[in-house]
């Protein structure tokens, strides 16, 4: 009789779980024993019930996909992440032979993943943390870090404005105006604070009081003095100071 596997999916989106379910069912070697819908019944799931393999989405409320791993370290559970994060983050799996899939999920890459960490499993013996897999989280958790919205505070109500809408941002006293999608929205804020929040790939301070979305950068060109008018695909013009112009430079080398 072949061996059986046993699995848990963690997911919170409802129909993530179920598109999950029917390709492990295809798999006659495995068995699902557990479904968790946050990071937490995940994280007790795992402790508990010491599966072969888990289906792990990075993106939950509660604890995350990372944050899960890092709480399982301890046991032998062979992780294989679902997610979304885009392909340049995840060559780090390639690499270092570790396991994903990316959503929308592909049964053909899950079959890979799930073949992979069956191969492990069979193998036997004790396995240290893969030192790849330590580092791939050290990447997200720094990612992770920075803001992804901000709460805009109105005269009538409260909503989220998200950081890769926003076009370009500058300093208003003790708020921060963003400029997304047309409109400003106000941000009581330092402007130091607000930096602090950005990914520094993406965003760059090209003046005291003015930091651009690099994505929306159409053309650079030079005012003489070290200086650039930075034309947005808005319309919006900007200019650099001398002081900033170098790492505009050097992000868009």
């Amino acid at each position: 009789m072949s061996r059986q596997y046993s699995v848990i999916i963690a997911d919170d989106e409802p129909l993530a779980r179920e598109r999950l379910r029917g390709m492990v069912a295809t798999r006659p070697e495995c068995r699902l024993i557990a479904e968790c819908r946050n990071g937490a019944e995940a994280r007790d799931a795992i402790r508990k019930l010491q599966p072969d393999i888990v289906l792990l989405d990075i993106k939950m409320p509660g604890l995350d996909g990372i944050e899960v791993a890092e709480a399982i370290a301890a046991h032998n559970s062979e992780i294989i992440f679902v997610t979304a994060h885009d392909e340049f983050a995840l060559r780090a799996f390639d690499v270092n032979a570790l396991d994903y899939v990316l959503k929308p999920v592909d049964q053909n890459r899950l079959n890979l993943a799930i073949d992979k960490a069956e191969r492990r499993r069979t193998d036997g013996g004790a396995r240290a943390i893969d030192p790849g897999l330590l580092d791939f989280l050290e990447t997200l958790r720094a990612e992770r870090s920075y803001a992804n919205k901000f709460l805009i505070r109105d005269v009538k109500d409260l909503y989220f404005v998200r950081a890769e809408d926003v076009e370009w941002a500058d300093a208003q006293g003790n708020y921060v105006r963003l400029h997304a999608g047309g409109k400003s929205h106000m941000l009581r804020c330092s402007f130091s604070d607000f930096e602090a929040l950005l990914d520094p790939r993406r965003f760059v301070r090209i003046h005291r009081s003015t930091i651009v979305n690099v994505d929306q950068i159409s053309r650079l060109a030079p005012q003489g003095h070290g200086e650039y008018q930075v034309a947005l695909r808005n319309g919006a013009k900007l200019t650099t100071s001398r002081t900033y112009a170098t790492k505009l430079q050097s992000l868009l080398k």
